[in-house]
């Protein structure tokens, strides 16, 4: 895997790759073919990115490399659910678990991955990691949840939008960063630092997830795309536009109405200036962290985020 975002940090990432590929074994021979495509097409690996960003310095201790393992594969956890939810056919590029081997094969898959997760975080010596990762898987599947009850609910708040998003996605960048920072014994401060980064950051990311929905194609994108509107789901720039137009505007776009026709240059605007505001949180987070190596690899993030973001025209 080679990618700017990872320069510096490749003693790490082939670590990971290899104690991945190992957890293999830990299923049954009739999953492990499973296993084995999820881990073939694997995405930025930004969770672990932020596990060893948060943790950075010399070599890659082994209790790192492990919690960043037992992070992403939450994460890939959550991706096979999410497929089922969506009905997406595509990620990365590739046919998703959903569609090569159906929805109920998917979910038990998508559970066997979070059980795994958790029986790694228990073997740690302390309980802190299984902690935290128990806590943000929770947090993950409330998130969506919470989701899914609010799909067609044309009066979900902006507050309530910001509980789901930071339940499902921001809770476990945050944990990524804490398991990070605490698998590399790093102080306090700088623990909280990068836990508060990854929160901000995460909340960023999914407004941006939810901006590509509507503003990217699928083979752009690598995924099925489309799905947030035509499931119900209401996203930033639909509740800022509903907020500002009416529910007259809900009921064009379920009646199969393009979103970047129907919604407004005022409404796109607040909704990038929000992204921003979070991304800039974020980097204001790590102050507390100067001096360590940890900001000269997260904040590669934060500028990799806002330069994608730079290159979606709402108007295009």
């Amino acid at each position: 895997m080679s990618s700017p975002l990872h320069a510096g940090l490749e003693a790490h990432f082939a670590a990971l790759e290899k104690f991945l590929a190992a957890q293999e074994l830990a299923f049954e021979p009739e999953v492990r073919p499973m296993v084995r495509d999820i881990l073939a097409h694997p995405g930025k690996r930004l969770r672990p990115l932020l596990a060893f960003g948060s943790g950075a310095g010399g070599p890659p201790p082994a209790a790192l490399v492990r919690g960043a393992g037992i992070i992403e594969l939450v994460h890939l956890a959550t991706l096979v659910h999410d497929d089922v939810l969506d009905g997406a056919d595509t990620r990365h590029g590739s046919a998703t678990p959903n569609r090569t081997h159906g929805a109920h094969a998917a979910v038990l898959f998508g559970d066997a991955l979070f059980a795994h997760a958790l029986v790694l975080a228990a073997d740690h010596p302390t309980p802190e990691l299984c902690r935290i990762v128990a806590r943000a898987s929770r947090e993950v599947c409330s998130g969506e949840v919470c989701q899914t009850f609010s799909r067609g609910q044309d009066d979900l708040s902006l507050d309530d939008y910001y509980r789901h998003i930071r339940l499902k996605t921001a809770e476990l960048f945050e944990g990524a960063c804490q398991v990070g920072a605490l698998m590399a014994d790093r102080p306090a401060g700088h623990v909280a630092a990068c836990a508060l980064f990854g929160r901000h950051l995460g909340v960023a990311y999914q407004i941006y997830d939810d901006l590509i929905d509507l503003l990217q194609d699928d083979a752009k994108a690598g995924k099925t795309l489309g799905t947030d509107a035509a499931s119900g789901k209401l996203t930033l720039p639909m509740l800022l536009e509903r907020d500002r137009s009416g529910k007259g505007f809900l009921v064009e776009l379920r009646a199969g109405g393009d979103p970047r026709r129907l919604i407004s240059t005022e409404a796109w605007r607040e909704s990038f200036r929000r992204l921003d505001a979070e991304i800039a949180a974020a980097e204001q987070a790590l102050a507390p962290a100067e001096g360590s190596p940890s900001p000269f690899f997260l904040l590669r993030l934060t500028a990799f985020l806002r330069d994608a973001a730079a290159r979606l025209s709402p108007r295009a």
